[in-house]
């Protein structure tokens, strides 16, 4: 079939075509027709549809600027007159977090002032210091500083109570308050000296920065900080003492400021040139010392860059930080502040034009840049409260002692007439927590209110809680609030506890004076638990002295459509093994502590209703030598792509080594040396982690651990990439969940990004394992989830889409090549199906080489053609080689998106390992904007998302999934939250090399396994090679406001697997007697020999003469449960048992006597 080529715009379906329903007897064809003019009429191209620029959404700044994408945003009171907003979003340099907070200037009860420790040196003090000091309702950091030396500010700062504070020599940017109204301005020193009938301008008042050749003025608000440390010890100065306005001293002496200003002195003075501007100078004589800045200001807080200026940005720029702003409005009544957070994984920073860009977006009129990165810190007392609080995450990881902060108060006075309730588990302030107004049947959650005074703060409402509807909700009783739920014990709180699925209120009615208010909480009750998954599934405590050592646990509930519920400390049992005390870790976690004894394992249980997880305990743990490398003259070399040697080599203090010499300049491709041992190397025990001794070569190679499983399955532990020269020790964990024992195949050395090309040299010596006390190893539960169908078919769904993925090809293995001849046949299997749409979910070829893209092209056109629409959607192996600009010469735009009538099809490039390559957002921009359109959308009832990787590998390595983890938590909010506006969405993806399928959020998540290349996962849990069938009824899309689990995902789409299939037998008796029971098994045997038992996730149809399926009824010789493999007897008579799977068949024959 030719190329796919998008259309200008997004076209919707057309009206007035009726969807067809499979077996509807007016459509004989299942519709096949109609749907392939659908395809023709609306293939869609990817292109943005068009959103406001920082649209204000309920009532929130507007945060969805500088094409950004996946924003979360929560808005929160701190005053009348003040409000926050916290943020998180994805944008081209990367994820930032950050908080905005509105400040309305003309609110009567709020006012501002820069608070310092007392003095402007030597007092730093974090902004919660300066905060609470002062009364403050909020605060942010202020002004740059001379750090880690005086600790003083640099600019010009006024206090509105204090007066001026500093003056910077040099005019720099500050925030300034005049009569009221912001303005963003340059300030510095306009101090004067007057004496003898003359008057000296004063360079720099109690500033750290003043230079050579100028003349300072240091009063007691300098602080005690010797001012002498400020000028070189030989440099030549002039120094005045005054006193009460008269000249005390004049001299040249440094020793004069090695103390500070006394109460009611002054220090002039005078460095090279300046010394001048004292001449005439004397003792006894008066002085009037004029202390001012350069422009009349109520205050100011001296910053750095002017963001923008009259509403255009700056030019300048600066590295990605940690960063804080204040924007002003046009008017000067409104400040916009601004912190952003950096260095962590969710939130790498701004930029300059970033931040300026923020500002913008925001409506700030001028803007200016105020000290950041560490010092970047915002604190908040929130409605309700009655503390201060760090509302950001300050880089350094604690709050950074500052030089000043430009502080908010609130002097609102009256009687309380408002209350606030919210989730305990819901924070005052900052973004919501995820499952906090979430339950599930027989589960509880905390709800805590609480009255609002005139300022907001929180006090005493007397009020009561109720629940409703009651089939839906109830209370158990008012909540047991400890200090940390209710330090100020001015809260109420009440227990509700989820009565069956629905979504439900909890009112608060506060006693105030005015009357009573109220504030509610709704609250969603999602389906009856289904497993419990605590947080970690092994805890490993180090060794310790008794009561030291730690770890913290929770519990997560879900039910069948994947919902995840935090458990609340109340709803446990606990019970702890010898040698461990478990106590209770605020609402929802648990510390579990090592006693002391001799134990060095234990366990702790955990039941919820009637669920019980069991969490092994490790304490301490052994060194086990696995190589010494000693015998490295036995060591081999293996390659791919790549060309390398192996070779003996001194290690770490003289221990013996081997050295790797490699050549990645021979492809673009993955490229990878190896050091093979003799032999595979056991190891005995339950390790947590290895060590290895890498001598590194500063090209960043990537090292990884090659091992076996105790299933037989292999695996790759991974290290940190090699940007180190010298020797260095690496650590690989063994991810929690991993079958013991292990065995060590290889030591490997990778680079998978095809612009790095280099020659090397790395070295290793000394594996360890670090081999903790054995324990059972708690088994990952392989769940079945329905929406993967076991037993049947789709044939009878009105809508079919096949998917394939990861056959994995070269063409220089020949265009009848193993591979070549499996994807062969994999397309013959589906075109014979006759689905409505083929999606070749990535990974089709292995190096993406042209030779490759054109076998691949060849390959669709000969085996499908046009029987049937496709689709091609890159995998990672799609840019192996090279970009994914290549990919799309062969095969059109790498993201597409078209309407199965009223089912559309999204699909996306994660070629990349994640949706953002390169950093853009345009991708996820589309993904958004199509989704906006398809909920508003009449005709459209549900949504496939396909792309290569998906959001959450199932095996215990994780090692298959999208790389950024909070982009993948945030793609599935965003479907999450797709379908909670009442349409169905499902994530069909591939990569991980073997058939699996669950639920998040309501959002069904099929994973297809490999099509050609041999499977990744044991073959009785999806390791095996096909292809999958998706059956749509989108009659069926339409989610319910309270949807039944399962039930309202399968009814709209389930899926069938086709295991290859190259032979297949039945196992099942000859002979049974009436009421007699026997198992019966099938076992699928492909690729040369690997068997596959015939249960889930493996499709097949059980039928046969005599048959009856469990849950059916009629006449019958026996009775077969395909889910449990039982057979049982129920009449006397002869049955022949039946199965299918991917259209090949197996039957035997039973007699049922009396």
């Amino acid at each position: 079939m030719p190329t796919p080529t998008p259309l200008p715009a997004h076209v919707p379906t057309p009206t007035g075509i009726p969807t067809p329903r499979r077996g509807d007897p007016a459509h004989p064809t299942r519709g096949r027709a109609v749907l392939a003019l659908l395809l023709a009429l609306v293939l869609l191209p990817v292109g943005l549809v068009p959103r406001a620029a920082a649209e204000v959404r309920d009532g929130l700044p507007g945060l969805d600027g500088s094409d950004s994408a996946l924003l979360r945003q929560a808005g929160h009171r701190i005053a009348p007159g003040l409000d926050l907003t916290s943020f998180s979003r994805l944008q081209p340099g990367g994820w930032v977090t950050g908080h905005v907070m509105t400040a309305d200037l003309s609110t009567p009860s709020l006012s501002l002032d820069v608070a310092d420790g007392g003095t402007v040196s030597a007092s730093n003090d974090t902004v919660s210091g300066f905060a609470a000091e002062a009364d403050a309702v909020a605060a942010v950091n202020g002004d740059y500083f001379d750090m880690n030396a005086s600790d003083a500010p640099v600019g010009t700062n006024v206090s509105p109570t204090a007066g001026l504070r500093t003056a910077a020599s040099d005019p720099r940017q500050a925030f300034t308050l005049v009569d009221g109204r912001a303005v963003v301005q340059e300030l510095a020193s306009a101090a004067t000296v007057a004496f003898d009938g003359r008057t000296v301008d004063v360079d720099a008042v109690n500033s750290p920065s003043w230079r050579t050749d100028e003349l300072a003025v240091f009063t007691p608000v300098w602080g005690s900080h010797p001012v002498g440390r400020l000028v070189g010890a030989a440099e030549p100065v002039r120094v005045a003492v005054v006193a009460d306005g008269v000249v005390r001293s004049v001299g040249e002496d440094h020793s004069v400021l090695a103390a500070p200003a006394g109460e009611g002195e002054t220090l002039l003075v005078a460095r090279g040139d300046a010394r001048a501007r004292l001449d005439g100078l004397r003792p006894g004589q008066p002085v009037a010392v004029d202390l001012r800045a350069s422009s009349d200001v109520d205050l100011a807080v001296g910053g750095s860059q002017r963001l923008l200026t009259d509403g255009v940005p700056t030019r300048e720029d600066q590295v990605t930080a940690a960063r804080t702003a204040v924007g002003v409005s046009r008017d000067g009544t409104r400040l916009w502040v601004v912190a952003v957070d950096g260095r962590q994984a969710d939130a790498h920073g701004m930029t300059i034009q970033e931040l300026a860009a923020l500002m913008a977006d925001l409506g700030a009129w001028n803007a200016i840049n105020l000290d950041g990165g560490g010092s970047t810190t915002l604190v908040a007392r929130p409605a309700g409260e009655q503390q201060l609080q760090v509302v950001n995450r300050p880089s350094d990881g604690q709050e950074r002692l500052d030089s000043n902060a430009l502080v908010f108060r609130s002097s609102a006075t009256g009687p309380a007439e408002d209350v606030l309730a919210r989730p305990l588990l819901d924070p005052p302030v900052g973004l919501d927590a995820d499952g906090a107004h979430d339950l599930l049947p027989g589960l509880s959650r905390t709800v805590v209110g609480v009255g609002l005074d005139a300022d907001l703060a929180g006090t005493a409402a007397r009020g009561r809680f109720t629940a409703a509807p009651g089939a839906v909700l109830r209370t158990d009783g008012g909540a047991a609030l400890d200090e940390e739920a209710a330090p100020d014990g001015a809260r109420d709180g009440v227990v509700v506890r989820g009565r069956a699925p629905g979504r439900g209120t909890v009112s608060y009615a506060g006693r105030l004076p005015g009357g009573r208010v109220s504030d509610r909480v709704e609250l969603t009750v999602h389906g009856e638990m289904t497993r419990l998954e605590p947080s970690s599934p092994v805890l490993a405590l180090p060794d310790a002295p008794p009561g030291e050592a730690s770890a913290e646990l929770s519990l997560t509930a879900y039910d069948a459509d994947g919902f995840a519920v935090p458990v609340e400390t109340r709803d446990v049992e606990v019970g702890a093994g010898p040698g461990l005390a478990v106590t209770t870790s605020g609402p929802t976690g648990f510390a579990v502590t090592a006693t002391g004894t001799d134990a060095d394992a234990s366990e702790v249980r955990l039941r919820v209703l009637d669920t019980e997880v069991v969490v092994p305990v490790t304490i301490g743990f052994r060194t086990s030598p696995v190589a010494d490398f000693s015998d490295g003259e036995d060591w081999q070399v293996g390659t791919a792509r790549a060309t390398a040697t192996l070779s003996p080599a001194p290690g770490p203090d003289g221990a013996p080594a081997v050295a790797l010499d490699y050549d990645f300049t021979t492809s673009t491709a993955t490229r990878g040396a190896y050091a093979l041992p003799p032999a595979p190397l056991p190891v005995p025990g339950q390790p947590q982690a290895f060590t290895l001794w890498i001598e590194g070569d500063g090209h960043g190679a990537w090292p990884r651990l090659q091992v076996t499983r105790g299933d037989g399955t292999s695996t790759n532990l991974d290290g940190p990439h090699v940007d180190w020269t010298g020797w260095r020790q690496v650590t690989f964990a063994v991810p929690a969940g991993t079958a013991y024992p292990l065995t060590v195949t290889a030591i490997r050395f990778m680079e998978i990004d095809a612009a790095d090309s280099y020659t090397g040299r790395v070295a290793v010596a000394g594996l360890d394992a670090q081999v903790a006390a054995d324990v059972e190893q708690p088994e990952e539960p392989f769940r079945p989830d329905p929406v993967l169908l076991a037993q049947g078919d789709v044939d009878e769904r009105p809508q079919r889409v096949a998917v394939m993925s990861d056959t994995q090809f070269v063409a220089r293995d020949g265009a009848d090549g193993d591979l070549v001849r499996a994807g062969r046949r994999t397309l013959r299997e589906i075109v014979a199906a006759r689905p409505d749409l083929l999606v070749v979910a990535g990974d089709l070829v292995d190096e993406a080489s042209e030779a490759d893209l054109a076998l691949a092209r060849q390959l669709l056109e000969e085996e499908v053609g046009d029987a049937v629409p496709w689709v091609y959607v890159p995998g990672n192996h799609e840019v192996m080689g090279g970009t994914i600009e290549r990919f799309e010469q062969f095969f059109g735009p790498a993201r597409t998106s078209r309407d199965l009538g009223p089912t559309r099809v999204i699909t996306l490039d994660s070629s990349s390992g994640t949706l953002h390559p390169g950093g853009s957002t345009e991708q996820l921009r589309e993904l958004e904007a199509l989704l906006d359109d398809a909920a508003a959308d009449r005709g459209t009832t549900g949504v496939v998302v396909v792309q290569h990787h998906p959001v959450d590998d199932p095996h215990p390595d994780a090692a298959s999934q999208l790389t950024d983890r909070v982009e993948a938590a945030a793609l599935q909010r965003l479907l999450t939250r797709f379908r909670a506006g009442g349409k169905s969405v499902a994530l069909v993806t591939g990569h991980v090399g073997t058939f699996s399928a669950d639920a998040r959020g309501g959002v069904s998540r099929i994973i297809n396994g490999n099509s050609g290349k041999s499977p990744s996962g044991a073959a009785d849990e999806g390791g095996f090679t096909g292809w999958t069938m998706l059956g749509i009824d989108p009659g069926a899309g339409i989610v319910p406001a309270s949807p039944e689990a399962v039930t309202d995902r399968t009814e709209w789409l389930v899926a069938e697997t086709h295991a290859r299939v190259d032979s297949l037998t039945l196992q099942a008796p000859d002979r049974l007697a009436v009421g007699g029971q026997a198992e019966v098994t099938a076992t699928v045997v492909q690729d040369g020999g690997r068997e596959v038992a015939v249960a889930w996730p493996v499709t097949a149809t059980w039928s046969g003469d005599g048959v009856r399926l469990a849950g059916s009824r009629g006449p019958a010789v026996v009775e077969l449960d395909p889910a449990s493999g039982r057979l049982t007897a129920v009449g006397a008579g002869t049955a022949t048992v039946t199965v299918e799977v991917n259209g090949e068949t197996a039957e035997q024959r039973v007699v049922v006597g009396r």
